[in-house]
């Protein structure tokens, strides 16, 4: 089958595929398309044709992503992948995901990063989850959140256009996993608030958190109301939320968790490495649940390894097994916190892992040891040792939002 971007006239067919594959119905308000249109970029679309019938959807969003050590390299975001179930083990997904990486490479972008509907597809062309989440689910009234240290203000929307994107563009590099915004994200995915996205909450509300006048953190958030037997058990979904430190942060969940009438705070796409079930007087009131969060797939081994920063200065030799062959080869890594350099080498290899692993590792997450155990690291205990300290992020990575 035909595998090719859409033109701007199938905007609606493509929107439309998408919508039935996830179970909805596309908006019918009245720019829609044009909007849609001017948020994607119609020619990263790789889209299967059976003549002149749309069978599935895929495209990609250009990002840079935020790695171990403040850099930051260019990532292919594959997204709305979808297969119509009449034409489903055609190998059309195969076809599409090759699209995307071969798109991927032409634009310089080492690596490909998504969201998996399935976690079970993924991991067969190479995909690691590289970035796990905690979901929240917090007994507010109960966890014991200590007081603001920062003045926290609701603002408006348009406040908010003013402050948010330099907040996050203050942190991008802070945490790998990040994704790039640009304005046009931030106009449609982030402030703007149609009805049909709140399923049946408020609209979004926007916090900002000031330090001597400078805004220092955010968070939106939605309420949904709810009362039984006239007591009030309404609920707090907090949307993301960011701070340049760890009073910032902790001033936001001090109001989130503070709310009258709405006891129960959420929170999902949280980092591992939350501060908060450390600063509150009932850390049993913080249930946690871990998820799989993003995937990453390394496509350059040399430019990937190459982007980021190590917590240990180190030279190893690794061999990765790409079925795909896009990454397989034996690679010499030099790397340090201040620099690195990664080129293929003839050297016996001191570890060998399939390119899934290695993208698991990639961001930072502290993985090694525990991929050597499961048998997904071939290599001494020294060797996988000294491995896992150069990937090692001090920072867990997260990706804040789902794209």
């Amino acid at each position: 089958m035909e595998i090719r971007p859409i033109t701007a006239d199938e905007v609606p067919a493509f929107r439309q595929t998408i919508s039935r594959a996830f179970g909805d119905d596309p908006s019918d308000d009245d720019d829609a398309d044009e909007r849609f249109r001017a948020f994607f970029d119609l020619e990263r679309t790789y889209v299967p044709f059976d003549g002149d019938e749309m069978v599935g959807a895929s495209g990609s969003f250009t990002f840079d992503v935020s790695l171990p050590g403040g850099t930051a390299t260019p990532m292919g975001g594959l997204t709305v992948v979808a297969v119509k179930p009449t034409h489903r083990r055609r190998g059309i997904l195969n076809s599409m995901v090759q699209a995307h990486f071969d798109d991927c490479g032409a634009r310089g972008e080492v690596v490909s990063g998504l969201w998996a509907s399935e976690s079970s597809i993924y991991g067969r062309y190479g995909y690691g989850v590289a970035a796990p989440v905690h979901d929240l689910t917090i007994d507010a009234p109960a966890a014991g959140v200590p007081a603001a240290p920062d003045e926290v203000r609701l603002i408006t929307v348009d406040e908010a256009g003013k402050v948010f994107p330099g907040i996050y563009d203050s942190v991008f590099t802070a945490r790998p996993g990040q994704t790039s915004r640009n304005d046009v994200w931030w106009k449609e995915r982030e402030f703007r608030d149609p009805a049909h996205w709140r399923g049946g909450a408020s609209e979004r509300r926007y916090l900002a958190a000031f330090r001597d006048g400078t805004a220092v953190g955010y968070a939106t958030y939605r309420q949904k109301a709810k009362w039984e037997n006239s007591v009030a058990n309404g609920s707090v979904t907090v949307i993301e939320l960011l701070g340049v430190d760890s009073d910032a942060r902790l001033s936001l969940w001090s109001l989130l968790c503070s709310i009258d009438l709405f006891p129960n705070v959420t929170a999902d796409n949280q980092p591992p490495d939350l501060e908060l079930p450390w600063q509150v007087a009932n850390p049993r009131a913080i249930q946690r649940k871990e998820l799989d969060g993003m995937y990453v797939r390394v496509l350059d081994v040399p430019g990937a390894l190459g982007a980021r920063r190590y917590g240990t200065s180190d030279r190893i030799t690794i061999e990765v097994v790409d079925t795909m062959g896009i990454a397989d080869g034996t690679y010499a890594l030099e790397g340090s916190p201040d620099g690195a350099s990664c080129s293929p080498t003839t050297e016996t290899a001191d570890v060998t892992m399939d390119v899934a692993t290695l993208s698991a590792l990639y961001l930072g997450a502290d993985l090694a040891d525990t991929l050597a155990r499961a048998g997904r690291i071939d290599g001494s205990g020294e060797a996988v040792a000294r491995f896992g300290a150069m990937l090692r992020s001090p920072i867990a990575p997260n990706c804040p939002e789902v794209f």
